[in-house]
């Protein structure tokens, strides 16, 4: 479903996957791909930007307007963050010219500038008003201008003061939001070594699944073959009273790392990761990793393992998420570093990020790339009622099928928003990016045909790309999409500290994110927070606005890596914690990583007035 940033925990292991062979009533996995190791994957051909605007000028203007908004004229210079900004046809007493943003300052003014810096480097704005003759009268302004919204700005200083009890773009209030959350319960899986919940996907019957990797060999893992090595791997349905229904066990000679799940249309279950393994059906392919997937059938019996083919001499390739379709088959994202098998005639200079379509016997249905010469990789899917596919796919590169990446920005992450048709053709493509790190690992499709993504960025030296501000080391960031990639509003999320958003799911009446913070500021303010990070959830209103924070604080590590909706509207999540107390006691964590699973039931109010809620 989704890839997550686990912060804190040394999480290098070597994972490790069982023998095992296929079972059940299934057929024979991919038996229909032969054709296509033969043939190479169609590229995903990104919008042309000179037709399409990116997120960051999705509202600038076309032109300079006069005070009733008719375009004067359409000459301008691009500022520092690649905006557009143009000519009044007027200049200043010493004979500068003057350019308008056409975005407006707190107080309803139009902001100007006349292309000179400060001592920083930074453009200077200025705040424009028509005298009663039709002059325009500058005065040098603290804000400047927000590219993300075409609403008036309600802070008094768009960089240093933004608030995060407001969002971008949302004019007021639902009706409808939830003003706090109560665990049910939290579960604990493992033994004595590390063990962490990477995703969680529901079921029809109210339970859920959730995938982890331990190094365990005792507890919930005692019994395992005492010829496996080192890591494994296990899939645990629960019920949604958070008894263990059943669970699947896989271990083996080397590594595999099955850390995506989805619950197909049929019930079954299906994982996926990478295996180094050689003793197993799903075996290495390549010379270093192969990209593996097993199916489980509603009861946790394995019915069938595969691994993507290639010749050996190429590196390989590893799956980061997977999403169920409507249809019954289930789309596969990640990276390759291959140019054969699957990945036939690709250029191995840096990486193919993928989007594979199966069919619940995983044959291949169609096949998308994106090559930049650097790292990328299709880091969280998901997939509407209708088959419309979003993804996220973040990147180094900057050329290839990246050369639209702003080449300030080009020695950082930054993220591509994707959606997809259900045959595989590109709806619309968005770019997040600024100079420092945008990483978005997280996306729900949402009922009107849009989607919502979450993640995390940091800024560089100033604000650029589709940032005006900042609270902190490193801070959360959602932004709501329409169905045709227009941006209806954006979140500024955290605090002063580090804060990072792993997971976000649509509820009723908005959305919750889930994560690690170490704020205690900003959204997190009253919070008690040990001094090494806490897991968090949070639910936000239609529009956007913070309406209830859950920090699950403990005296030591927890982090929460995946959300899930159960038919029953509560909210069920998976993250790892070393915590022995607060949030987490009872663990027996005892200093080592504890894979648990909590759920939450909200409580909502309808709200009359239309005023901006403010975090809790």
């Amino acid at each position: 479903m989704k890839s997550k940033r686990i912060l804190a925990f040394a999480l290098s292991m070597a994972f490790v996957l069982c023998s095992f062979s296929a079972c059940g009533d299934s057929a024979v996995p991919g038996e229909k791909n032969v054709k296509a190791v033969e043939e190479a994957p169609e590229a995903i051909t990104l919008v042309d930007e000179k037709d399409k605007k990116a997120i960051e000028d999705v509202t600038a203007i076309t032109g300079a307007t006069n005070p009733d908004g008719k375009v004067i004229d359409s000459t301008g210079i691009t500022d520092e963050s690649g905006h557009k900004v143009y000519s009044t046809g007027q200049k200043d007493k010493s004979g500068a010219i003057i350019y308008t943003t056409g975005k407006k300052d707190s107080k309803g003014n139009i902001l100007y500038t006349k292309n000179i810096k400060d001592s920083f480097g930074n453009l200077i704005y200025y705040s424009g008003t028509y005298d009663d003759s039709g002059k325009l009268v500058l005065t040098m302004s603290t804000e400047s201008p927000d590219y993300t919204t075409n609403d008036t700005p309600s802070s008094p200083n768009i960089k240093s003061a933004v608030t995060t009890s407001t969002t971008l773009g949302a004019k007021e209030s639902a009706k409808f939001t939830i003003t706090d959350a109560n665990c049910n319960f939290t579960k604990y899986f493992g033994g004595t070594s590390m063990d962490v919940f990477k995703d969680i996907d529901t079921f029809d019957d109210g339970g859920f699944v959730a995938v982890c990797t331990t190094q365990s060999t005792d507890g919930d893992l005692n019994g395992s073959d005492s010829n496996w090595v080192g890591s494994k791997n296990a899939v645990v349905k629960y019920s949604a009273t958070g008894d263990v229904v059943w669970k699947y066990v896989i271990g083996g000679n080397n590594n595999l790392d099955l850390y995506s799940v989805a619950v197909l249309k049929d019930q079954t279950v299906v994982v996926a990761g990478y295996t180094t393994a050689t003793d197993i059906d799903a075996k290495l392919n390549s010379k270093l990793i192969s990209g593996a997937i097993a199916r489980l059938d509603k009861d946790g019996k394995l019915m069938w393992t595969y691994s993507f083919p290639n010749d050996g001499n190429t590196n390989g390739e590893f799956i980061d998420s997977i999403a169920a379709t409507p249809d019954g088959g289930f789309v596969v994202g990640g990276k390759s570093t291959s140019d054969s098998g699957f990945f036939k005639g690709a250029n191995t200079e840096g990486s193919s990020a993928f989007i594979f379509k199966f069919d619940k016997n995983c044959n291949i249905k169609w096949r998308k790339t994106l090559y930049g010469s650097r790292s990328n990789t299709i880091s969280a899917l998901s997939v509407n009622k209708s088959g419309d596919i979003f993804a996220t796919c973040v990147t180094t590169s900057y050329d290839g099928d990246f050369s639209k990446i702003d080449s300030s920005c080009t020695l950082a992450k930054n993220t591509v928003l994707l959606s997809l048709s259900k045959k595989g053709d590109l709806n619309w493509a968005e770019y997040l990016q600024g100079n420092g790190i945008s990483e978005y690992n997280a996306v729900a499709a949402t009922d009107d045909g849009g989607c919502v993504v979450a993640g995390s960025f940091t800024i560089g030296k100033k604000v650029s790309g589709i940032y005006t501000a900042n609270m902190g080391e490193s801070d959360g960031y959602i932004l709501k999409y329409n169905s045709s990639g227009k941006v209806e509003w954006s979140k500024l999320f955290g605090g002063y500290k580090a804060d990072y958003i792993n997971s976000i799911s649509v509820v009723d009446g908005g959305y919750v994110i889930a994560g690690q913070t170490e704020s205690n500021t900003g959204d997190f303010l009253g919070q008690k927070l040990s001094k090494n990070g806490d897991g968090f959830i949070a639910y936000l209103n239609e529009k956007g606005q913070t309406s209830a924070v859950v920090v699950l604080n403990g005296n030591d590590v927890d982090n929460v890596l995946g959300t899930a909706v159960l038919s029953s509207g509560d909210v069920a999540i998976c993250g790892t914690t070393i915590s022995t107390d607060g949030a987490f006691e009872g663990s027996k964590a005892s200093g080592q990583a504890k894979a648990f699973v909590s759920t939450y039931t909200a409580e909502t109010t309808e709200k009359k007035q239309t005023t901006a809620t403010t975090a809790k």
